[in-house]
């Protein structure tokens, strides 16, 4: 059983490989057939046990960089740093541990190496605990499987079926293997054998008859010309007051630099790291500049807004990405800006607060008692375009950017710091997120960040441009939007369900025969 354990750690580890930046994507396969492979037949303590070592080293490989933000910004003991680490790794590794307890609870009407247990449950537990992970405590979606197939053939099903439907897919897949491979090495008819291997196949280059649909179309009579100011601000002085005039100089040079008509100057994610009462005179400076030049300028910035008795009393809180220049001045509180829905747990708020929030004391971080913006906000209007917004964590969610979007948005615009995260990995796994989405959406993504990775993503998800990291820069490009829908923009995850639907009834039928 030792050797057991250390090899699902092995699988585990080795997945990172398949994500950005290493790209090597059939490793996500290996992974996860080692993971189905070790717990098919093995019992519900040892799959469990075998489930948890697999997420310890799917995690500790893959998200050991918070470990930065922890123990460097959080100025916590490295020993402390580490604990707070290690429980999120092991909490996150309960997951797997319960998709392996309850494929082995499934054994009654799907045995071990069964095509019912390897293709149709082991799929469906998958997605079950991966909808968890994704949920509880408002979840922690980072590094959902499917992620890492951006450069394989599966890539083509993500505008179809969105991240969730090729998560469904890679793990179906993985199931025929095991099983084509285990029926040639038993009284199985040869034609499940085949028809395993066939199905596999089928699925896995099936896009390439639809790889090079345009699901939607470049409007070539439209182009914004944007400017994305990468002010590149270290994290570990960007919240002292000390820094905010050289802060708010370099943005401001970096604008004044690049105004032009008809420009789209993008900031990042709370590029003015004060409250934005507290700055009214440099934004209405801002607001003057872009409309003598027919400029805008998104801004991110902390709104604060007062309770009944000012300072006195608890207001609220919001991440905000705000619109300069526009035809009627800068008035406080404007209209069109947009306020981030979904916050990060510990670091903009402390879920289940009266519990956790001493965790939330120890690591210190600024502006962690946000409020969330409502779900469904209008859409961003700079220079005639519309675009579908999201602040940093929340390009991940695909599903609340399906309830942002609009079938009239021209771009997906992202703004974020991953200046927390240093020079690790984590900054390059989100940017291939970001790619997802436009592959989902079919629009082209603005990704304007502190430190880096600033980027053009064209509607098929590759990156047209993009600026060095922990560089002081301007990301220049002209780039048109996009009309029409993809499948996942017009239906979202009905196709998806439809699936995961399809795959229970054949096994209520196979279980009723």
């Amino acid at each position: 059983m030792f050797k057991h354990i250390l090899l699902s750690l092995f699988f585990g580890g080795i997945a990172v490989f398949s994500y950005a930046p290493f790209h090597i994507w059939p490793l996500a396969f290996v992974s996860f057939t080692g993971l189905l492979w070790l717990i098919a037949d093995k019992s519900k303590k040892q799959a469990m046990l075998l489930g948890l070592s697999w997420g310890v080293g799917y995690f500790s490989a893959g998200i050991h960089w918070v470990y930065i933000s922890i123990k460097q910004y959080g100025e916590l003991p490295p020993f402390v740093a580490v604990i707070i680490l290690g429980l999120l790794i092991l909490y996150l590794s309960l997951y797997p541990m319960l998709f392996a307890f309850l494929l082995r609870m499934a054994n009654r009407f799907a045995p071990q190496f069964s095509f019912k247990q390897l293709v149709l449950v082991a799929p469906i537990f998958w997605q079950i605990t991966e909808f968890l992970r994704g949920y509880i405590l408002t979840g922690f979606a980072w590094l959902q499987l499917g992620y890492s197939q951006i450069d394989s053939p599966l890539h083509a099903y993500f505008p179809v079926i969105g991240i969730d439907g090729v998560n469904l897919l890679l793990v179906l897949l993985c199931g025929l293997l095991i099983y084509g491979i285990k029926a040639t090495s038993t009284k199985v008819p040869k034609m499940y054998t085949f028809g395993a291997f066939f199905a596999l196949l089928a699925i896995f280059f099936a896009p390439i008859s639809f790889n090079n649909i345009d699901w939607t179309t470049v409007d070539n009579t439209r182009s914004a010309n944007f400017a994305l100011i990468q002010g590149n601000i270290s994290q570990s002085v960007r919240w002292t007051r000390e820094q905010l005039n050289n802060t708010l100089q370099t943005y401001a040079k970096l604008t004044k630099d690049n105004l032009e008509e008809n420009k789209i100057i993008i900031w990042s994610e709370a590029s003015i790291t004060d409250y934005e009462i507290n700055q009214q005179s440099f934004l209405q400076y801002l607001d003057n500049e872009a409309r003598s030049h027919n400029a805008e300028i998104a801004v991110g910035i902390i709104d604060y807004r007062f309770g009944e008795n000012g300072y006195q009393s608890n207001g609220d809180i919001y991440n905000t990405l705000l619109i300069l220049g526009e035809k009627e001045p800068y008035q406080y509180p404007t209209v069109n800006r947009y306020q981030k829905h979904h916050l990060v747990p510990f670091g903009e708020f402390t879920p289940l607060e009266s519990v956790l929030e001493p965790i939330a004391e120890l690591l210190n971080v600024p502006m962690s008692s946000m409020k969330s913006g409502e779900a469904k906000q209008p859409q961003l209007e700079i220079k005639g375009f519309k675009f579908t917004p999201a602040i940093c964590y929340e390009i991940i969610l695909s599903d609340l950017m399906r309830q942002k979007f609009t079938p009239d948005s021209d771009f997906l615009l992202t703004v974020s710091n991953d200046a927390w995260f240093g020079n690790s990995i984590g900054p390059k796994q989100h940017l291939q997120m970001a790619q997802a989405r436009a592959l989902e959406f079919g629009r082209p993504l603005i990704r304007s960040t502190n430190t880096g990775i600033t980027a053009i993503i064209d509607q098929h998800g590759n990156i047209v441009k993009q600026l060095p990291q922990f560089e002081t820069g301007v990301l220049l490009a002209s780039v048109s939007p996009t009309t029409g829908l993809t499948p996942y923009a017009r239906w979202g995850n009905v196709p998806y369900f439809i699936i995961m639907a399809l795959m229970f009834i054949s096994l209520l039928i196979k279980r009723r025969s």
